[in-house]
């Protein structure tokens, strides 16, 4: 499935003198994980298309900030790029500015996908539904706990947002990694989380989790009789989106090609399969409506940081 939130231009003529040496795109997460995997596809891809060596190169730590940072401090000349989510977005208003600013030390190459978050709860909490679930919290403040990767991450800030637009008080328990959150839920030991669809769809299907909702403003196609949060509280969107930037100054003529290449791959019937059974979507825009979306996340996450006086410590 290819989302088209504008025009894109899906060709782009080759700089003649790039790549003429392999090029890097730095992945600030462990191996593994969705980001990685995509990044991975996508180089695979350039290698293919573009006769040059294009290398996944996973620097995690810090929230992204290791990975990111260095990219920040990188040559400009297209031989280093970073690849980067929603949460890398959020969490950069998180770093402070001496280590690095998305919106100024970076430039958009290319948006790539779009997935929500499924909101899970286990069987044995008394909500059939979003509505029921605020209800319940509202019944009993802090007693319904979520869990997440960490403080900032993507999923901690997903349940802040329902918290702040239902007036209901859910109890926030970060861990150290997505998968023992989901274990917990398993488990028994915390009762929701916001979770990838390929990681609980087996778990969903089985019975031993119920998905009340999805994250994205729109329903997704691989969970068509879920509904969104936004369907409840008017305004909810948390969009679990992947894309590559690259440092600033790095040539046009270079980003564009790239941009052009990435498109390209991701919209190949392989790549659409891949991709459909995680949830996710391709999202096909310019490089500067890509930077604009960049800009808007990093604004709206940073205000409600901002609000709930979050830190890096």
């Amino acid at each position: 499935m290819v989302v088209f939130l504008g025009t894109a231009s899906t060709s782009a003529a080759l700089a003649t003198d790039y790549p003429t040496k392999p090029v890097r795109i730095i992945v600030p997460t462990v191996a593994g994980g969705g980001l990685d995997t995509l990044t991975r596809m996508i180089a695979e891809g350039l290698n293919k298309k573009m006769g040059a060596v294009f290398v996944a190169d996973n620097r995690p730590g810090a929230g992204g900030a290791i990975g990111i940072g260095l990219a920040a401090r990188a040559t400009p000349d297209g031989y280093t790029l970073v690849a980067i989510s929603g949460t890398h977005a959020a969490t950069s208003t998180l770093q402070g500015r001496g280590k690095y600013d998305l919106l100024r030390d970076f430039v958009p190459v290319s948006w790539a996908t779009t997935q929500p978050y499924v909101l899970i709860v286990r069987p044995d909490v008394a909500a059939t539904s979003v509505a029921g679930l605020i209800a319940l919290a509202k019944a009993r403040p802090d007693t319904i706990n979520y869990g997440s990767p960490g403080t900032g991450s993507m999923q901690h800030l997903a349940g802040l947002l329902l918290s702040s637009l239902s007036h209901a008080r859910f109890s926030h328990i970060p861990y150290k990694g997505g998968a023992q959150v989901f274990n917990d839920v398993l488990g028994g030991q915390i009762q929701m989380s916001f979770t990838n669809y390929l990681v609980c769809k087996s778990s969903i299907s089985a019975g031993r989790l119920r998905a009340l909702a999805v994250t994205t403003v729109k329903r997704s196609p691989a969970l068509p009789d879920v509904p969104t949060i936004a369907e409840t509280l008017p305004g909810y969107n948390v969009d679990n989106w992947y894309g590559v930037i690259a440092p600033i100054n790095t040539p046009v003529s270079i980003l564009d090609a790239l941009h052009g290449e990435i498109v390209s791959i991701l919209q190949q019937a392989d790549i659409q399969q891949r991709l459909t059974a995680d949830a996710s979507q391709v999202v096909t825009v310019s490089r500067e409506e890509f930077g604009q979306h960049l800009a808007r996340e990093v604004a709206k996450w940073g205000d409600l940081i901002k609000r709930e006086g979050l830190t890096n410590r």
